[in-house]
């Protein structure tokens, strides 16, 4: 369980990895704008499509050779086994050669508040079997708050071409140990006010539309959260895990649930390292992935 607090009010939810083993792959975010094209020119074309031991993913250029994704996600075991699509750059396809876990990860229960998501850093780093094409854009790192930012959430879900948009609005940030921001959250607002579940009950905290808002579902694991600032685009965020609130629905993609994910800008340290560092025989570095 998760409390949050200094909210206004306290909540309690719980936490669901948005895809888990053994589950059925969903066809991406519920809400938003629906599946579609990757277009040449998107901002987050550097979003691609995972297929990790015959479950689909997501994953996000931040390397031409190297792509982020949620651990529970990758294939720690086999990176061979993972491969990762585009249908820009004529058609790219590409396999892991190699996985690091972040430093940061300590799995999604052991050393833990049970299925808290707000401290164990669910992020791993695939390296490709070739280079991603120049028609694949790496995005750059948002550092700034995430607070009260609207975010566009792009994933390929259960599909290997097409891709589905959408947005929310951050409404809590979680800190580490150490005060750093770990995770953002948001919920999933309906045409009413009464499916707000963080904030008081006004405008404000509403839905961004039809076609706009949008959650996150099983499968929706490894997919980006993208920022808007003056006009330039910028990856903030991996989006991990959903989350069901004490007042309910249960059901998943419902209106009164929400989601959230890893804020990427305490994690720059790390990504440069893996990013300078030549290719390494061995298939795993960092730490061992819980199953």
């Amino acid at each position: 369980m998760i409390r949050m607090d200094g909210l206004g009010r306290s909540v309690a939810c719980a936490a669901l990895l948005a895809g888990l083993w053994g589950a059925p792959a969903a066809l991406a975010l519920t809400g938003g704008a629906g599946p579609q094209e990757m277009a040449a020119e998107a901002p987050w074309s550097g979003v691609l499509s995972l297929d990790s031991g015959g479950r689909l993913y997501s994953g996000v250029l931040i390397g031409p050779e190297h792509v982020l994704t949620a651990v529970h996600a990758a294939n720690i075991a086999e990176p061979g086994r993972m491969s990762f699509r585009s249908a820009l750059g004529g058609g790219f396809v590409a396999t892991g050669t190699e996985v690091h876990v972040s430093p940061a990860y300590t799995g999604t229960t052991t050393g833990n508040a049970p299925g808290d998501p707000s401290v164990h850093a669910d992020l791993a780093i695939v390296r490709l079997s070739r280079p991603a094409p120049k028609a694949l854009q790496v995005p750059r790192i948002f550092t700034g708050a995430l607070l009260g930012r609207v975010i566009t959430l792009v994933s390929h879900g259960g599909s290997t071409t097409l891709v589905t948009t959408g947005e929310n609005r951050v409404d809590a940030v979680f800190a580490d140990v150490a005060g750093r921001p770990a995770t953002y959250l948001f919920d999933f607002d309906g045409p009413t006010l009464e499916s707000n579940r963080i904030g008081p009950p006004v405008p404000a905290n509403g839905t961004l539309g039809a076609r706009r808002e949008a959650t996150l579902v099983n499968g929706d694991s490894g997919s980006a959260a993208f920022v808007q600032v003056d006009g330039q685009w910028w990856l903030a965020g991996l989006n991990s895990f959903e989350i069901n609130f004490a007042a309910g629905p249960r059901a998943r993609g419902a209106h009164g649930t929400g989601a959230g994910g890893i804020v990427l800008s305490e994690h720059l340290g790390w990504m440069r390292e893996v990013l300078a560092a030549p290719p390494k025989p061995a298939a795993v570095s960092g730490a061992k992935a819980a199953r």
